[in-house]
């Protein structure tokens, strides 16, 4: 009974989706059917960065003409879930598939059934091989985030990184970014990097774990923003610079005052409607790009104001 009521709300979910992607012809102020129908899933919806992703992508849907058919799994940890969706969306009449998905190291299968049937594929937030992307220059984000500590620490200074899931690129390129340029182009020195699922608890467990075993911290790079809150919780007390990334308000009103020091910017808003315009014009034979960057800007007390009154979703 509690898989029927669960099945039954997925459907209502779609139909509600479907219905609200119907563009009005300003000539006659008559419905016209979709051109497209594109079946997005997204790693989870628990978060605002998720949530603007949706709102970008439901607007530019709208402007293109275009039904969205989109579903999550449970969290950013259930791959399973998530590839049963993907699944499910294949054997479906859409014309594309936008995914995020939550473990890169199991993909293939859903690319290789997406082009059996000859449906395109876009990646969003993180990088498949082979596969158009749309998201942040994850790589270029943590290099930012070190420049920034290398800027305002002392030389000789100790920081660390605490990464999201290992089998997210997000997360693996932030951090790569990060530990050359603090190798290559700074007097800091790497204390650790340490890796858990991208969630407020854990993030600020490895917060503690790490102080306790280096004490002599001064600077953690958080590769998320919901992360960042949770070690800002556990370094209260301690003379440490914490620079995390995305753009959502909670974290954004934290670097305004002066919980977080800074963030390197992902815009969800601007992912997302970046995402439809790619798709778009990949479906009316138009060239795309392998890789679409958003813009990543660095954000301090200085200008977080500007960004919270950006944020949209």
């Amino acid at each position: 009974m509690t898989k029927f009521i669960a099945l039954f709300y997925t459907m209502l979910a779609m139909l509600l989706i479907a219905v609200a992607s119907y563009s009005i012809q300003k000539s006659g102020e008559t419905f016209s059917p979709p051109k497209y129908t594109i079946g997005v899933v997204l790693k989870a919806m628990d978060s605002e960065h998720w949530l603007s992703v949706r709102s970008g992508m439901t607007e530019a849907a709208q402007r293109n003409n275009m039904r969205l058919i989109v579903i999550t799994a449970e969290n950013e940890t259930a791959f399973a879930e998530q590839n049963k969706i993907i699944s499910d969306l294949l054997d479906n009449d859409i014309d594309a598939l936008i995914v995020s998905p939550t473990n890169i190291n199991h993909t293939k299968e859903f690319v290789d059934a997406a082009r059996i049937k000859n449906i395109p594929v876009f990646s969003i937030d993180e990088e498949i091989d082979g596969i158009v992307y749309i998201g942040s220059n994850n790589y270029a984000v943590g290099s930012m985030a070190a420049a920034f500590m290398s800027k305002n620490l002392p030389d000789g200074s100790e920081v660390s990184v605490i990464s999201g899931s290992a089998n997210q690129t997000a997360h693996t390129q932030r951090t790569a970014g990060f530990v050359d340029y603090v190798e290559k182009n700074s007097s800091l020195q790497i204390g650790a990097t340490m890796a858990a699922e991208t969630q407020y608890r854990q993030a600020m467990t490895q917060a503690e774990k790490l102080l306790r075993s280096r004490p002599n911290t001064r600077g953690i790079f958080v590769t998320s923003a919901i992360m960042t809150l949770g070690v800002i919780e556990a370094t209260e007390n301690f003379p440490v610079m914490i620079v995390g990334v995305d753009t959502q308000n909670d974290a954004l009103v934290a670097v305004k005052n002066g919980n977080i020091d800074a963030l390197i910017s992902q815009d969800g808003h601007e992912s997302g409607r970046l995402a439809i315009e790619v798709v778009a014009a990949h479906l009316n034979n138009q060239p795309v790009n392998e890789k679409n960057f958003i813009r990543n800007e660095l954000i301090t007390a200085d200008n977080a104001e500007q960004f919270l009154l950006q944020e949209d979703f």
